[in-house]
């Protein structure tokens, strides 16, 4: 549309054609009309501050208007492609997720750091990389139960009423208050209490479980379904072992039993040995114990090397 008609139309001096021609380009789109209104406000200002009227002015000015509003919005777009791009890169060190049932949260860890996540119970969990921990929406109304999956310390928040629980794929972890280290490897579980009093369970075997304090560690191996527990200060062949039964078992599968639990290379002075067996029950009894006890019943000797214990 020429400015000079508008300006015409504006100061009522077009013909009635061009007058019906400029109303019906208003009508028909509203972009028009929306610029005519603009050009419209500013011969209304024109008119009542008597001031002369240049339609050159208005036109620059609602170029500059336009302009503007175009950068506003491509700099409003690029705030919103860079929180974009922030949500994308967070997305490969960390996960935040609702499960496929939408009743449980999921948090994994991509990261080279741990990752702290505050719970609303006030509990802190700092997740390994590798971990992942998965929690009802719920948590701090009903329960305070934890899944994990991979390693996390744990710094819980103390509520006498409703226990704290961690469980793995063989264990469970129960505590009040207090703080510690679960690591869930290959074929076993460990944890270490920094404070307070944890409880560690076999997760098949409610029966099956130790009482740990600050300083104490202990080891579960799925394979074996057997405890370990000791403290920082001790060996790992110090270890004691929580229960573990044998019933007419071939001493070389109990040697390679011990020497993955205690992880020392355990080994027989023939072949003709590993033919004996054994039936024995072994309770919160560390190695040096338990190979006693093997010793004593077979009739063999100990032989303590630098890289390895011979049994002959």
């Amino acid at each position: 549309m020429n400015t000079e008609l508008l300006t015409d139309y504006l100061n009522e001096q077009c013909d009635e054609q061009n007058k019906k021609k400029i109303e019906e380009w208003i009508q028909n789109d509203p972009n028009n009309k929306r610029y005519f209104e603009e050009l419209q406000f500013y011969w209304n200002t024109k008119t009542v501050n008597k001031t002369e009227f240049d339609t050159e002015i208005a036109l620059e000015k609602l170029r500059l208007k336009k302009a503007k509003t175009r950068s506003f919005k491509l700099r409003r777009l690029m705030r919103y492609a860079a929180a974009i791009t922030i949500l994308i890169a967070g997305s490969i060190t960390s996960f935040y997720v609702l499960s496929p049932d939408f009743d449980r949260i999921s948090i994994s860890n991509n990261q080279l750091i741990e990752k702290e996540i505050s719970l609303p119970d006030g509990s802190v969990i700092h997740l390994a990389q590798g971990g992942t921990i998965s929690y009802s929406k719920d948590f701090s109304e009903k329960e305070r139960s934890i899944k994990l999956s991979g390693e996390a310390f744990f710094d819980v928040a103390k509520d006498k009423n409703r226990p704290f629980t961690i469980t793995t794929n063989h264990t469970m972890t129960r505590v009040v208050g207090t703080s510690f280290r679960i690591k869930e490897q290959l074929n076993q579980t460990n944890i270490e209490v920094h404070s307070g009093i944890v409880e560690f369970i076999d997760g098949n075997d409610r029966q099956n479980k130790v009482k740990l304090t600050k300083g104490e560690s202990a080891l579960f191996f799925d394979n074996l379904k057997v405890i370990l527990k000791g403290s920082d200060e001790i060996q790992n062949d110090q270890f004691k072992i929580k229960y573990l039964i044998y019933q007419n078992e071939k001493l070389d599968v109990i040697c390679k039993d011990l020497s993955e639990l205690f992880n020392t290379d355990i080994r027989l002075g023939s072949n003709e040995l590993k033919t004996l067996n054994l039936t024995g029950q072994f309770e919160n009894q560390d190695l040096d114990h338990i190979l006693e006890i093997i010793s004593f019943s077979l009739d063999l000797d100990i032989e303590k090397n630098k890289d390895h214990i011979l049994l002959k």
